[in-house]
């Protein structure tokens, strides 16, 4: 097996291994701060979980700025431009926010600071989605994403690990090593990465009715809708489900953190073989089974009295994270023409960060209500990610066939008004 995957892995581009490098690095970073953000804010702060919802759904809607800005500049200036300006924007910013944590300043700017956090780092996936597309043939985007995920699950190990132990001390440090990672990353991405040949930059003057045109796609459309209810479910894991294994299962912040790595862990030697695997199906029923899966391990989380039943949740969200992403990704790019990928990466990222950030607004509104009923709570919870089981089974049934298997992909081929 081993040796199998060894040579499955032969043949990339270099530059996804720079990438790959890039994600483990960002993070390493961005996990060392999100699941102890709402922590902080409800513990330290004593801002209520609505509040801090309230406060993740401003980071959507810059953040949803931040992919339209980003998917246009990659298409326009480039992939690299855009990557390496993001990742050092990124890292000003979280220095800024590493003062305003340590002198507990006003909870606004603290907000301000974390929007423009938010945008920053937003304009960072367009491109890499892009140029992953660029750079690797149809038959195998689904193992370049996974790669990737791979890659950006080797610092959710790393990051919990460390943002555990570093909060014990100063939540101030957190930000200070975000910042630095954030900056290594720009300088990777600026010394070491090319942008493909093959790119052909859009040279028309963009318009906001452009945007539009995209909506007349039904298809991808429909897509980009069915993921809202998943990336809102997703979006409980470093809000909702941090709080409550904290506050109410009463674990420690310690072993919060070791329940990150196991998902760390557990997409870092699984998620390749998954991918491969789910190679043979279609993936609008992939995506169906892992919403069911994100059902089911976030209903276990009402029985919860301890770490153990936290732990069993957290393998079955995983499981469904690792059928999940790399087929939401692919889709797009098979859908996507070649010289607009940019363009319909950002729109998606849009309805992605969107479902993620407000995520944490509906859980903290659940929680507030019904965290002394956990089964209504966390059953409410798995009922949302049904919503997108039904939207993917609903999309199998109107896309082209050739655009939901891994082997296909005629990116080329599909404008705006494909149906």
């Amino acid at each position: 097996m081993p040796l199998r995957l060894s040579r499955s892995l032969q043949g990339f581009d270099r530059r996804l291994w720079i990438l790959f490098g890039g994600r483990v690095i960002a993070a390493t970073g961005f996990s060392i701060v999100m699941p102890f953000l709402s922590i902080f804010l409800y513990t330290e702060m004593g801002v209520p979980m609505t509040l801090v919802g309230m406060i993740f759904l401003g980071n959507a809607l810059s953040g949803a700025v931040g992919q339209i800005i980003g998917g246009e500049l990659a298409d326009r200036l480039g992939r690299r431009p855009v990557m390496w300006t993001s990742m050092a924007l990124r890292a000003a910013v979280f220095l800024l926010l590493s003062l305003a944590i340590a002198n507990l300043v006003d909870l606004w700017l603290i907000s301000v600071l974390l929007m423009v956090s938010s945008l920053a780092g937003s304009l960072f996936e367009p491109a890499t989605n892009a140029m992953v597309a660029d750079l690797v043939p149809p038959g195998r985007r689904l193992e370049a994403y996974s790669i990737l995920r791979v890659g950006q699950n080797v610092g959710w190990t790393l990051g919990p690990l460390l943002g555990g132990i570093l909060a014990m001390f100063s939540y101030a440090s957190l930000f200070v090593f975000t910042a630095l990672t954030s900056a290594t990353v720009a300088i990777i991405m600026y010394a070491w990465m090319l942008d493909p040949r093959r790119w052909d930059a859009q040279t028309d003057r963009f318009h906001p009715r452009d945007l539009l045109k995209i909506g007349e796609n039904r298809v991808f459309l429909l897509l980009c809708l069915a993921t809202i209810p998943l990336m809102l479910v997703l979006g409980q894991m470093t809000s909702t489900f941090a709080l409550f294994a904290e506050d109410e299962v009463g674990i420690s912040v310690a072993e919060v953190g070791y329940l990150y790595a196991l998902n760390g862990v557990m997409v870092v030697f699984l998620q390749l073989p998954m991918a491969r695997y789910v190679n043979r199906f279609r993936m609008t029923h992939v995506l169906t089974a892992g919403a069911v899966m994100y059902a089911a391990g976030y209903l276990i989380v009402g029985w919860a009295s301890g770490i153990w039943v936290l732990a069993v949740s957290m393998i079955i969200t995983t499981l469904g994270e690792n059928v999940t992403s790399p087929p939401s990704i692919n889709l797009v790019a098979n859908i996507s023409p070649e010289n607009e990928r940019g363009r319909y990466m950002g729109v998606s990222g849009i309805f992605q960060t969107f479902g993620w950030s407000v995520g944490p607004l509906v859980g903290g509104v659940l929680y507030d209500t019904l965290v002394t009923t956990p089964m209504v709570l966390w059953g409410s919870i798995a009922a949302i990610s049904l919503l997108s089981a039904a939207g993917f089974m609903w999309l199998s049934k109107i896309i082209p066939r050739e655009m939901d298997l891994v082997s296909e992909g005629p990116a080329s081929r599909v404008g705006p008004s494909a149906q």
